[in-house]
């Protein structure tokens, strides 16, 4: 819970700015103080290596009285927390202000040393909120965010498909024109592959940087894709082969998720699920189903847990709609790809419980599907779609063309998805803002 009683001196003058910091420094310089200069090069140094960087909020369990924050620094804050108050238009809006204490994270083999999460309770619902974070090290600049209504109510999202490459040059525009095109929007999907290889540091921080103060102020609910996966060989086996596939260290340094997903130690955060405004959206790790490097009792165990979590998710949903989120497609366009386990595992189930939509990566290409129902079109049936914003692409095949309304090659793309009562109604976009492709749900 929030604890108003809580204030902090750090408001006050009394914790210089890295602004005046830097101004009296240059000062101290003109006048050739050179010790005082030493004493607050030393003070500004200080201030940089705990600076907050790469500030992300995420949806929690609760959108509608919660929030989930994340972010890093370069050496460690002795006191990581996160400041927040109902937003207001006065100035002195932070005299309010709660502090919530984080906790600190080590990651390992990575530039920034620390990662902090943070997750904000007893929130009201429907309410804007301003925070910052960091510590008596150094804070960050104030950030805003909106929580869920508690009912149903409308609301638009953006979806992504991957980022994966050239992220820092060639990703950073489309995912900006997607905030430009709906600044409205609640949240941002992201269908997996954020990274081209999870493994690397330097890839989540360009990501980081593409996104900038978006992902401050509009939460993200990712999906893991096979590229943000850290591959592991077993230690002493001496055959070089795969062993575990499943961590994903630094997905979890980067992301506050909700722990509601299934129990599988070695995917903790990679499946989860968020009730938002009448829509059940369910993340699901689906590289079980897509990666040959699984070792068969590893496939088997993992598989049961993710379907016994889904179908029970599927089952007692109270929302109006269900939304999957995943990164592989059981109806691929990619060429030579055709997930045909993953088909027959997902697919009755999707049917039985009458999902709506499903969002999806992978393939790098744009392709939709006809209303379907055990992989024939029908009336009532789900919609497939994969999408990709980032630019590298892949060549399509004819596989499932008769279940396909819209597919499209060579085309860097995002989504906006808006939910009111009984329509759904879903448009997509090329990065310059040209519409590829409409289409509208009702129940």
């Amino acid at each position: 819970m929030l604890h108003h009683s809580t204030r902090t001196s750090s408001v006050k003058l009394g914790n210089p700015t890295e602004m005046t910091i830097r101004t009296i420094y240059r000062m101290l310089q003109a006048l050739k103080f050179v010790p005082l200069v030493v004493l607050f090069s030393a003070a500004l140094a200080a201030q940089t290596a705990t600076q907050p960087q790469r500030i992300i909020l995420t949806l929690t369990a609760d959108p509608a009285h919660s929030m989930a924050i994340t972010w890093r620094s370069a050496q460690a804050e002795a006191t990581p927390a996160v400041q927040v108050a109902v937003a207001s238009a006065a100035p002195n809006f932070f005299k309010d202000a709660a502090t919530v204490p984080a906790t600190p994270k080590a990651v390992a083999n990575t530039e920034l040393k620390l990662s902090y999460s943070a997750v904000l309770k007893g929130l009201k619902p429907g309410t804007q909120y301003l925070y910052r974070v960091g510590g008596d090290g150094a804070w960050s600049e104030w950030n805003g965010f909106r929580t869920a209504q508690e009912k149903p109510a409308p609301f638009r999202f953006l979806y992504v498909g991957d980022a994966q490459n050239s992220i820092h040059s060639l990703w950073s525009h489309t995912i900006r024109a997607a905030y430009a095109a709906a600044p409205d929007a609640r949240f941002i999907v992201h269908a997996g592959d954020l990274v081209a290889e999870g493994f690397d540091d330097k890839l989540w921080g360009e990501w980081h940087d593409s996104l900038g103060f978006i992902a401050a102020t509009m939460p993200s609910l990712p999906v893991v894709g096979n590229h943000d996966l850290h591959l592991a060989v077993s230690a002493g086996d001496g055959d070089g082969k795969v062993k575990n596939i499943f961590a994903a260290p630094l997905w979890t340094a980067n992301f506050t998720l909700p722990a509601n997903g299934p129990a599988i130690a070695e995917t903790p955060g990679q499946s989860y699920y968020v009730d938002y405004q009448g829509v059940r959206f369910i993340a699901l790790d689906a590289n079980v189903w897509a990666n040959d490097s699984y070792l068969p009792e590893q496939r088997e165990r993992v598989s049961a847990v993710e379907l016994k979590w889904l179908e029970e998710l599927l089952k007692t949903n109270p929302n109006r709609w269900t939304i999957v989120v995943q990164h592989q497609s059981p109806y691929s366009v990619g060429k030579d790809r055709d997930y045909d386990e993953m088909r027959a595992a997902l697919v009755p189930l999707f049917d039985k419980y009458h999902v709506d939509l499903v969002l999806m990566g992978h393939d790098h290409c744009y392709a939709r599907t006809r209303r379907i129902t055990a992989s024939k079109p029908a009336a009532n049936g789900t919609v497939y779609v994969i999408s990709v914003s980032g630019p590298k692409m892949y060549k399509v095949s004819n596989r499932h063309a008769e279940l396909m309304e819209v597919v499209r090659e060579n085309t860097q793309m995002y989504q906006v998805v808006d939910v009111e009562g009984d329509h759904l109604k879903f448009s997509a976009y090329d990065a310059t803002g040209v519409k590829v492709d409409e289409f509208t749900l009702d129940k």
